[in-house]
């Protein structure tokens, strides 16, 4: 036992203990990737969840509850989304690439990350609209089955 004790001195290196490793700097104050301060980014967040808030304000209290995760969504895109077009407009649309010796211009890989939130965001939205839409069709059924409508009436109005 002794031996293998020896055996690992004379070895040159030094056994690593939990206590002497290294931990990775804490990231509180972690810069997102688009380079713009984590807390403009939850403002901006926060600021268009309060603008969508207010537009769905109406709605019963059953519908805010399933839309506000929705909502919560849509605001986290489209702050992504602010700042990716920042990133845009400050790097533009097409960048230099090095490929070795070559220099080659080519699309911002940034736009293709863009056009991915678009694409999510209207899809996003449109889901709200329609959930809204649907609610508010099933009401007016509702509302009309309670009166007496005349057929050639509904037929009409339908048109």
């Amino acid at each position: 036992m002794a031996e293998k004790a020896k055996s690992q001195k004379t070895s040159g290196k030094k056994p690593v203990s939990r206590k002497t490793a290294t931990k990775p700097p804490k990231t509180a104050d972690k810069v997102p990737e688009s380079g713009m301060n984590a807390e403009i980014l939850s403002r901006r967040q926060k600021s268009e969840f309060r603008r969508l808030q207010k537009i769905y304000k109406d709605l019963p209290e059953s519908q805010k509850i399933l839309v506000s995760k929705l909502l919560a969504r849509a605001a986290y895109i489209n702050s992504k989304l602010e700042s990716t077009e920042d990133q845009l407009d400050e790097e533009g649309l097409v960048v230099n690439f090095e490929n070795g010796s070559q220099i080659i211009q080519r699309i911002n890989p940034n736009l293709k990350a863009y056009m991915d939130l678009l694409k999510i965001y209207s899809t996003l939205m449109e889901q709200i609209e329609d959930m809204i839409r649907h609610d508010r069709d099933h009401a007016k059924k509702e509302n009309r089955g309670t009166k007496d409508v005349d057929p050639l009436e509904a037929f009409i109005n339908a048109r």
